[in-house]
């Protein structure tokens, strides 16, 4: 089997998991020939189905059932909790899907960002249990990379918590980042390289952050040396790219004129970015912002009272990092033409505020989306539009 040359490009769409969340819901109780059988149906355009499955198929996409796997299996915690996983991978991964459910239909992740092809396989350390993905996807057609993620079990819980690149096999070199101790509190990795490099006989630590529930390292040295690997490497792909929500949509077949929302929205160009929103929106350019910032800093922000909302845009410098302006951390991370980096949703006392980090070549913004609960809640569908519309002039 040939492997796909596609890479999902979109915030939401593959960036890990969902940024809105998802409830869970018992319905009745099922096993593992019964879940395959619900899949299947849903693939094929059944929304039953795919209402017992929390929407784990999009059907306002063109029905595709030609994938390339198709796993329904089971895990159980180390104390024997069951779970269900569905692993979906097809030759464009938008389509793409991994989710857990238990034996009451109950939804507890779906993660829509895998890109490639997918092995995996189970890790017990101690007293705590990972189902590891490791992915194998091209950019550029040329530089083929390897992508590794655990999920821990637990007896109430399946959780992302550990994501980074373990390889970039180029024409020149191949970098490799491997996992050498892994405990409950730590990761250590070492790197390493074929032919001399900067990285070579270096390692990283990642540290379990409890607030976040995820590893984490302060400085990520091997997933940013590959990206700067792959925005300096000069090539025009051959073959198509998922660059945008247009050309998502493109790639299913969907002429995006045609679509409601988007026929009433304007593309605003402004210099080095553009985004995608409805009339009812009104921009401030050149404005000093101050709030969720350490310092006032100048850009542009939109603003939408009947929605409650307000987006502010600001440039920051290239070799800076997001985290050096605001109070929170960036842990969530996609690849694709930009590298972007996000928080989860956080929680104020009236309102919802989500951070976003877009970098391309030598330019990096900060997006701050901040709106009020309930329409956050309610219109989250437009939110995730607007969030998917934002590239970067690069």
């Amino acid at each position: 089997m040939k492997k796909s040359y596609i890479i999902v490009l979109l915030v939401v769409l593959i960036s890990g998991c969902s940024f809105f969340g998802s409830k869970k819901n018992a319905i009745k109780y099922m096993n593992g020939t019964e879940l395959k059988s619900l899949v299947q149906n849903a693939m094929n355009g059944n929304s039953s189905a795919d209402s017992l499955l929390q929407n784990l198929i999009d059907l306002s996409l063109p029905i595709n059932n030609k994938y390339n796997s198709f796993v329904v299996d089971s895990v159980s915690s180390l104390h024997g909790h069951k779970f269900y996983y569905v692993m979906l991978t097809f030759p464009n991964p938008f389509y793409n899907r991994f989710a857990f459910y238990d034996s009451t239909f109950a939804l507890y992740l779906i993660d829509r960002s895998f890109t490639g092809y997918v092995n995996l396989s189970l890790i017990k350390n101690g007293d705590k249990l990972f189902l590891t993905a490791l992915e194998d996807f091209y950019s550029k057609d040329v530089l083929e990379l390897n992508r590794l993620s655990l999920f821990q079990i637990t007896d109430s819980s399946v959780t992302l918590v550990f994501r980074d690149f373990t390889k970039l096999v180029s024409r020149e070199n191949e970098f490799s980042q491997s996992i050498f101790k892994i405990s409950g509190d730590r990761i250590i990795t070492n790197c390493s390289s074929t032919k001399p490099s900067p990285i070579a006989g270096k390692s990283d630590v990642f540290d379990f952050d409890y607030t976040h529930n995820k590893y984490l390292s302060k400085i990520d040295f091997f997933s940013n040396f590959i990206m700067n690997q792959i925005n300096s490497f000069k090539r025009e792909p051959g073959k198509p790219e998922i660059t945008d929500y247009n050309s998502a949509l493109q790639s299913v077949g969907i002429d995006p004129g045609l679509d409601t929302l988007k026929s009433s929205s304007n593309t605003l160009n402004t210099e080095g970015y553009s985004l995608t929103l409805t009339d009812n929106w009104k921009s401030i350019k050149n404005i000093g912002i101050i709030e969720f910032l350490k310092t006032k800093m100048f850009g542009t922000t939109y603003i939408n009272d009947s929605l409650g909302a307000t987006i502010s845009v600001i440039m920051i410098p290239n070799a800076d990092s997001s985290e050096n302006y605001i109070n929170y951390s960036l842990n969530n991370s996609t690849l694709g033409k930009y590298m972007v980096r996000y928080t989860n949703k956080i929680e104020l006392k009236t309102d919802f505020v989500q951070f976003f980090e877009y970098s391309c070549g030598q330019k990096k913004y900060l997006l701050i989306l901040k709106a009020s609960k309930y329409t956050y809640k309610a219109y989250k569908e437009i939110y995730q539009n607007i969030i998917n519309s934002f590239t970067i002039n690069c």
